[in-house]
């Protein structure tokens, strides 16, 4: 997992009371004081896959759009919709946005996506409706109070221009350079803005986030490594920390054996082992169990059988415990992407059917459970249990990932001692179906490698990978 969030300055809002305008009346005549509370914030509301109407809503209001770019599958996407973004903590901004959520999976907010370019599930806007231009790109998670501020930020940029001086002008340009895909000038904005800024400036770790996971993103591993593991040993815990240990680490272990990069993934692998181990520092659960990934990978590639067992142990009881809390299905749901994975890493993948079968009844609609359920099944090696859950997936699956769902449904039946052929090339003409912002480029490479004989009976994905 490699996902990123603010942690900014927040802002509050007064809550308004109604008031009369008539005089007072007097005399027997008057009656009795009225006494009318005031107005109590709400949770954000958001306007579903409409973005053209929530647009001009925003027009009308003149009002920042919030849009929140997510998918079914993600969850990190679903994380942050169970837990965030009904927290009270949000509700004084409720009404200083138009929020609207697009899926972009469904064919419909394809032409955002045209506009709006994103590589990073869940991914926020902030977009100033005169003129559609984004004020703010961010990608991944953030808790309640991180995400206050990151929002209070950007409405204070577009509406009044307040950058907050030098430093907070250099950020401001970063994010905007980032929104529009300019990473290489968005590193120098950061770099200037972690120069100019004061001392104890309150927005250093979000800064320090967003230039690290851009020098990921441009695969620019020594200097993301090197940052790394200069600022970590400075920034306070929370999800900046995490976030910045976790690109640290993934520059390090994609450098070349024998690199100074290189030799830095243990130490970075263990930083982010003791981040996910420590409860005390306030990130996102689900944060938390993409640090615990991250350490288990790092563990398994080092060959510490013995390390990545009893990780993985911790692991999948933090996930449990997360789940049992958890009040409502949907934020139980969160978890089971992930319990997979732990499971799968225990080396006992069937404890996870109980849980995804929850899922599916809970989620009749959905296809994520019984695509987990055919995943573990293929583990199980129950083939036929598992053709029958694809084929339920593949009922409801839409949008790019039904690749990843054809190509689950070919390993079964490769396994299975079937030929695959007939479901990879239904794979590619529902590919072709798709909008041009929609197509599954990876998953598409991956059919025709498997048409063309590269491997009839195809290449399985390592067993950590969920559909």
């Amino acid at each position: 997992m490699r996902f990123v969030g603010h942690a900014l300055s927040a802002v509050a809002l007064s809550a308004c009371a109604v008031t009369s305008t008539l005089p007072p009346p007097t005399g027997a005549q008057a009656p009795a004081r009225l006494h009318v509370a005031a107005v109590k914030p709400a949770p954000p509301s958001f306007i579903e896959d409409d973005y053209s109407s929530a647009l001009a809503e925003a027009r009308a209001t003149n009002r920042p759009l919030v849009v929140d770019v997510w998918a079914l599958w993600c969850h990190t996407c679903l994380s942050m919709r169970a837990y965030v973004f009904p927290d009270e903590v949000l509700w004084p901004l409720s009404k200083e946005f138009v929020w609207v959520s697009l899926d972009a999976e469904k064919a419909g907010n394809a032409k955002f996506l045209e506009k709006f370019a994103m590589e990073v599930w869940p991914t926020l806007w902030v977009i100033d409706p005169r003129d559609e231009k984004p004020a703010l790109k961010w990608l991944g998670s953030a808790t309640a109070k991180e995400l206050v501020g990151l929002l209070s930020d950007a409405k204070d940029a577009i509406a009044r221009g307040d950058t907050g001086g030098e430093a907070g002008a250099a950020l401001l340009r970063g994010h905007q350079d980032s929104a529009t895909g300019r990473r290489d000038d968005a590193v120098r904005e950061y770099k200037a803005a972690l120069l100019a800024a004061p001392p104890h400036w309150k927005k250093r770790a979000p800064a320090v986030e967003a230039l690290v996971a851009r020098l990921d993103e441009l695969k620019l591993d020594a200097e993301c490594v090197e940052t790394a593991r200069y600022e970590m040993a400075k920034l306070p815990a929370g999800t900046s920390l995490a976030n910045v240990g976790l690109s640290g680490l993934e520059c390090a272990r994609r450098s070349p054996k024998g690199s100074p990069a290189r030799a830095s993934a243990p130490v970075l692998a263990r930083a982010v082992e003791q981040i996910a181990l420590d409860e005390s520092v306030a990130i996102l659960a689900d944060d938390r169990s993409g640090l615990f990934e991250a350490a288990v990978d790092a563990r398994t590639d080092d060959m510490d059988v013995a390390g990545s067992r009893a990780l993985a142990t911790q692991w999948a009881d933090f996930l449990e415990r997360q789940a049992q809390a958890a009040r409502t299905p949907e934020g139980r749901a969160v978890f089971d992407a992930h319990r997979v994975l732990a499971y799968l890493a225990l080396g006992d993948p069937g404890r996870a059917l109980p849980m995804l079968a929850s899922s599916e009844r809970d989620f009749p609609h959905d296809y994520n459970a019984p695509a987990r359920i055919a995943k573990v099944d293929l583990e199980l090696r129950r083939y036929d249990e598992g053709l029958a859950a694809i084929e339920r997936a593949l009922e409801r699956g839409y949008g790019p990932r039904k690749m990843r769902l054809y190509l689950l449904k070919a390993d079964l039946l490769a396994a299975h001692g079937d030929k695959p052929d007939a479901v990879l090339r239904q794979a590619r003409a529902y590919a072709a179906a798709l909008p041009p912002s929609d197509k599954p480029t990876p998953g598409l490479a991956e059919v025709e490698r498997r048409l063309a004989g590269a491997d009839a009976t195809a290449v399985r994905p390592p067993s950590g990978t969920p559909p």
